[in-house]
């Protein structure tokens, strides 16, 4: 998280999850299942983009647990 993720959150712009509300997934790595190629995907939902920053600096994606943790809560059934 960054300051400009809390000023977002804090304006009611993006969301936070309770660590009791995240429902954890362990993930292998292959290449089809990378935050790379599944990314651009679900960034598109309206529910799941509320957990992540608009713009990433230099093209940086987010963490590979966090990202997989947020998807797994909101669409289990993609994972």
């Amino acid at each position: 998280m960054n300051k400009d993720f809390l000023r977002q959150v804090l304006a009611d712009e993006k969301k936070l999850l309770h660590m009791s509300e995240v429902k954890r997934i362990h993930v292998p790595f292959f290449d089809e299942l990378s935050v790379k190629n599944i990314y651009p995907q679900v960034i598109e939902d309206p529910t799941i983009s509320r957990y992540f920053r608009k713009e990433t600096a230099s093209g940086r994606l987010p963490d590979r647990e966090y990202f997989f943790n947020v998807l797994n809560t909101y669409q289990p059934d993609y994972v």
